[in-house]
């Protein structure tokens, strides 16, 4: 019963029932840490979780696994050296090692994974497909991108989710090249790409130049029955307009059909910054202001371009207005970091 509430995605139905039975069993807790997994409720699941004073392997599992799912890879991590403690009497599993992979791959701790790889040697468990894949997206997402391909290479089964780490990890480390080898080769093997997937293969066409290709690329993701996202968006923008092609990144984001966010009036701003167009840049500005109000970034970036087009009282202006308000400069960020959880 409280799998079917689950699978309706009535959580509150299930929890009720949950509540009512007489007698719970950890098989009925972990199926409700899942459920609240599977729609972000973290802490609901963390309260279930508190309230076993024994703990066995598959409640650690599925709340570390609730943890890392849900971008809380600290505790995730936390919790996972917590099993490891003698009194915990408990030792990991592959569905164990693979979450504190994911948690690792989260907070750039390639230090971490190596000794969760040397500690899986110790244990006698061996490297399967899916292992290797957790760890592909650790060392890509790291900067070992030779680690990375070496394990992609080992895989005996190649999937959608261990050609998407690897194609992301080409993509985030500026190797366009090999990003776009790697997706014309998924394709020939019949693997159907996911956003995440278009998300790295277009990045890796805006690393290399190739417009007309990345913009077929991104044209095509429809006949996969994906609908592209504000992000793949950005993405476009930014590779038509380091291009020159700035009329056209306009026009694509007149054409969105949902509402653009900061990032991809933002990429038209760079892009207005490149090719000093001023009229433009004044469109994208005002639209990330009314976006983010209080990022500085976009007032400098704009000051900048008057300044280059001998506007200096322009210029002044806008870096006075910055100077007065206490304007906080937002960090930049990679377009594909927003995927990172659908891995």
């Amino acid at each position: 019963m409280i799998t079917g509430y689950i699978e309706c995605g009535k959580i509150e139905l299930a929890r009720s029932f949950f509540d009512a039975m007489p007698d719970r069993n950890n098989v009925s807790y972990i199926t409700m840490i899942f459920a609240y997994s599977k729609y972000g409720s973290v802490e609901s699941a963390k309260e279930l979780y508190d309230q076993m004073a024994e703990k066995d392997l598959l409640l650690y599992n599925a709340m570390i696994a609730c943890f890392a799912q849900n971008n809380r890879a600290k505790e995730a991590l936390q919790l996972f050296d917590e099993m490891l403690k003698p009194n915990a009497n408990v030792q990991p599993d592959k569905m164990t090692l693979a979450s504190a992979i994911s948690a690792c791959s989260q907070l750039g701790e390639s230090k971490y994974g190596t000794w969760i790889e040397t500690y899986m040697r110790e244990l006698g468990i061996g490297m399967d497909d899916h292992l290797a894949t957790s760890f592909i997206d650790l060392y890509a997402k790291c900067g070992n991108i030779d680690k990375a391909h070496e394990l992609f290479k080992s895989l005996q089964t190649r999937d959608l989710v261990a050609y998407t780490a690897m194609i992301l990890g080409y993509g985030i480390n500026g190797r366009g090249k090999e990003t776009i080898e790697l997706f014309e080769e998924m394709m020939d093997a019949d693997i159907i790409p996911n956003l995440v997937t278009f998300a790295g293969i277009l990045t890796a066409y805006n690393h290399v130049g190739l417009v007309e290709e990345g913009y077929r690329c991104f044209m095509s993701m429809h006949r996969h029955g994906l609908l592209a996202s504000q992000d793949h968006y950005a993405i476009v923008v930014d590779l038509l307009g380091r291009a020159g092609r700035l009329e056209e990144a306009h026009e694509l984001i007149k054409k969105m059909p949902m509402q653009p966010h900061a990032g991809v009036w933002g990429a038209l701003l760079l892009a207005c910054s490149l090719h000093n167009n001023v009229e433009l840049a004044e469109v994208a500005w005002k639209n990330c202001c009314e976006l983010e109000p209080d990022s500085s970034g976009y007032h400098s970036l704009l000051a900048n371009i008057y300044a280059s087009a001998g506007r200096w009282d322009d210029a002044k202006r806008l870096r006075r207005a910055v100077e007065e308000k206490g304007l906080v400069k937002i960090p930049g960020s990679s377009w594909t970091e927003c995927f990172e959880s659908q891995q």
